[in-house]
């Protein structure tokens, strides 16, 4: 298992969720997921993860999974840029065997879900996290924080937890907008927690103790993202907050542009047909069903539409030529 550089300190930044690329016959464009990868790399962002919601965690067999571990650490490990792979499953067992695997193969860190077909009991959420602890050997874990877990926990939550848990590092606090009262909260009973959020809202909360985004639009233009950060991480909240407003306009259009487009809007889809058309990921948009991807006509469309009214997230031309 690693000596991992990853610590409640040390994990803060932008972090890029990595598509996975299918094939027609939607086996893994492994040319296509290594380049990719690259141009992570040389974009330096502050790290990357795989199989969250956008990685398509759930379209993967065991086997797959730990194929496209051995392929994600084996490309990136050596860059220094700290990796996690996102661990989920409906049931504590196959998560902790995910979790054992991605330790062995390098892994910094693991953001695992909580078990999401029916609602745990609380007794069972500190249940499962004494299971991943074991699994884990003490290593960093990450919570993915999201209501399509059914259960969405809060700071009295975590305070929990971390008495079972001392090695949860983080957290992935999505829609963290519609819930803004309980991230609140959570900073103030969890300070030693490092606590992330969306891009649009970036700005905003690292003025209250946000330590970074998992973010989908570092595979648009990973410069964009890490100047924001940058500035906000200066304290220039002026223009840290014009750069963060830019991307709240951005995400506002997008419901009417995927409208426009009769396109699907679901993470994977949405994610991976923006990182293809704004050039910065190759491979095919395709994404595995039931969910449905994004035409090539489709992506013709919304690239049209960003060149037009969002320039700035379109992937920088000596990144992606380099």
């Amino acid at each position: 298992m690693p000596s991992t550089k990853l610590t409640s300190d040390t994990l803060k930044g932008v972090w890029a969720a990595v598509t996975l690329p299918w094939h027609e016959d939607l086996s893994l464009d492994e040319v296509a997921f290594r380049e990719n990868l690259q141009r992570l790399i040389a974009a330096r962002v502050h790290g990357i993860y795989t199989t969250g919601s956008t990685g398509e965690f759930y379209a993967l067999d065991w086997d797959e999974f730990r194929h496209m571990v051995d392929l994600f650490t084996g490309a990136v490990s050596a860059s220094g840029i700290p990796i996690q792979v996102g661990c989920a499953a409906d049931d504590t067992r196959d998560i902790c065997r995910q979790i054992e695997y991605a330790f062995r193969a390098g892994a910094d860190g693991v953001q695992v879900v909580l078990p999401y077909w029916m609602e745990l009991t609380d007794r069972e959420i500190l249940q499962f996290f004494r299971d991943v602890v074991a699994a884990s050997a003490g290593l960093p874990i990450i919570h993915y924080n999201i209501t399509r877990a059914k259960n969405y926990l809060g700071g009295g939550d975590y305070r929990r937890i971390l008495e079972v848990a001392p090695n949860l590092i983080g957290v992935k606090f999505a829609f963290a907008g519609t819930h803004f009262g309980q991230l609140q909260n959570a900073l103030q009973m969890c300070p030693e927690i490092a606590f992330f959020v969306a891009e649009n809202l970036l700005v905003t909360g690292m003025q209250m103790g946000i330590r970074g985004s998992y973010s989908s639009v570092v595979c648009m233009n990973p410069q964009y993202m890490l100047k924001m950060f940058g500035l906000a991480e200066a304290r220039k909240w002026d223009e840290a907050l014009d750069m963060q407003m830019y991307l709240v306009r951005f995400f506002r259009g997008l419901g009417g542009i995927l409208d426009e487009m009769g396109a699907g809007g679901i993470d994977p889809v949405c994610d991976k047909g923006m990182s293809v058309a704004s050039s910065m990921f190759t491979g095919h948009q395709r994404t595995r069903p039931p969910y449905i991807g994004w035409s090539d006509e489709q992506v013709r469309h919304f690239r049209a539409w960003l060149e037009r009214e969002y320039p700035d997230l379109l992937a920088p031309k000596g990144l992606i030529e380099g």
